[in-house]
C-alpha cells in the first residue's frame, strides 16, 4: 500500500504492516525515518540477537533475517540498505507468508516502472513511503516552525534567507538548524544578521584566509593573516561567526560523506556554493575534521564568540588562541 506524507508519521511510530519500503532522492530522509521505524520495537536496536542490518543482501539470507527468531524474545527488527530489484523474489514469499521481524527496506529514487516500488505500492501486506526534500517555497515556515518547537524564535526574513541558502534535504536541513539553535544560545533569537552571518560564504578575504589556513592546519599562516584582517579592521567577532559558518558547512559536508557522497559530491553540494579557488581547501578541510572535531570546534567558536563580547578579555588574542588552537589540531590530524 501506497501511505501519503500525512500519514507516514503515525504509521513510522506504529507501522500497521510488517515490510516497510522507504525510497526517494533525499537519502537523509530515507535514513532517518528508517531510524524511526527501528525504534518503534522497543528495545530491538540495543540487542544484537534482535537487529540485523543488510546491504543489498541474497534473496536466501534476507528469507533467513526475516524469518529467525530473537534468542533473547521479542520482535527482530532487520534493516536493509540499498535495496534494489534483485530481492523482489524474497519479498514476493514474504508478502504471501508475512515474517515476524519488522523488515526495513531503504532505497533511492524508484522509478514508476520499478518492479520493488510497485509490489511495495500494491500489496497489502507492504507499506512504500516516499521521501521527498522539502519544496523550496514551504521551506521558510518549516524552519521557523522547527526552531519554534524548540524554543527559539526566528525573524521572518531570517528565515526567508536561510531557506534560500540551505537545501530542503532532511539530513543537512537538521544539521543546519541543530547549529542555529546551539548559536542561539541563551536569547533564543536570530535575526537575519545572525543567520546570514553563520551561513554565509565569507568570499576572498584575509580574514577567510586566516580561517582556511587554521582549518588545514597551518598555524603560521593563520596567524599572520589574522594579524592582516586585525590591521584592515576585522573584528574577532565578526571572524568567529565566519569562522562558525564555515564549521557549520563543513559538519553538512561531513554528514553527506557518511550517507555515501563522495568528497568532491560533498563539496559542489555545500550551500551558498563555495568559490571555486577554495575548492581544494575546503576538501583538505574534509579530510582533516571529523564529526566529533567538528562538534568541538563548533564549541569552542561559541565559546570565544561569548568571550569576545565579555568586558574584561582582551577579544584580539583569544580570538587568535582559539584560531591558533584548531589550526594545531588540523596540523596535528594532517600530520597522523
Amino acid at each position: 500500500m501506497k501511505l501519503d506524507a500525512g500519514k507516514a508519521e503515525a504509521f513510522l511510530n506504529a507501522p500497521s504492516t510488517r515490510l516497510v519500503l522507504l525510497h526517494g532522492p533525499d537519502a537523509g530522509l530515507v535514513a532517518e525515518r528508517g531510524l524511526v521505524l527501528a525504534r518503534s520495537v522497543v528495545g530491538a536496536l540495543n540487542d544484537p540477537f534482535r537487529f540485523a542490518e543488510l546491504s543489498n543482501p541474497s534473496t536466501d539470507v534476507l528469507l533467513e533475517e526475516a524469518s529467525a527468531s530473537s534468542l533473547t524474545g521479542g520482535q527482530r527488527v532487520v534493516r536493509v540498505r540499498d535495496s534494489n530489484e534483485s530481492i523482489i523474489k524474497a519479498l514476493e514469499k514474504l508478502t504471501k507468508d508475512p515474517p515476524g521481524a519488522l523488515v526495513i527496506l531503504e532505497a533511492g529514487e524508484l522509478t514508476p516502472k520499478s518492479k520493488l516500488r510497485a509490489l511495495a505500492e500494491t500489496s497489502p501486506a507492504m507499506a512504500s513511503i516516499a521521501c521527498y526534500a522539502i519544496d523550496q517555497a514551504k521551506l521558510p515556515q518549516v524552519i521557523s516552525s522547527r526552531l519554534r518547537a524548540q524554543g527559539v524564535a526566528i525573524d521572518q526574513d531570517a528565515a526567508a534567507w536561510a531557506a534560500q541558502n540551505l537545501t530542503g534535504e532532511e539530513g543537512p536541513l537538521g544539521q543546519a538548524l541543530e547549529v542555529l539553535k546551539l548559536y542561539a544560545g541563551e536569547t533564543k533569537a536570530l535575526s537575519l544578521t545572525d543567520v546570514s552571518s553563520i551561513l554565509a560564504d565569507g568570499g576572498n578575504t584575509s580574514m577567510n584566509d586566516a580561517i582556511d589556513a587554521a582549518l588545514t592546519g597551518n598555524p603560521g599562516a593563520a596567524d599572520k593573516a589574522l594579524s592582516l584582517a586585525y590591521e584592515e579592521g576585522t573584528s574577532p567577532v565578526g571572524l568567529i561567526r565566519v569562522l562558525l559558518s564555515e564549521l557549520l558547512r563543513l559538519r553538512v559536508a561531513v554528514g553527506a560523506m557518511a550517507e555515501g557522497a563522495s568528497i568532491q559530491e560533498a563539496v559542489a553540494a555545500m550551500r551558498p556554493p563555495v568559490f571555486f579557488k577554495r575548492q581544494q581547501a575546503v576538501q583538505k578541510m574534509l579530510r582533516l575534521w571529523n564529526w566529533r572535531a567538528l562538534d568541538q570546534a563548533l564549541s569552542a567558536a561559541l565559546a570565544a564568540e561569548t568571550a569576545c563580547k565579555t568586558t574584561h578579555i582582551p577579544e584580539h588574542d583569544y580570538c587568535r588562541q582559539t584560531m591558533l588552537a584548531l589550526a594545531t589540531r588540523a596540523r596535528t590530524a594532517a600530520q597522523g
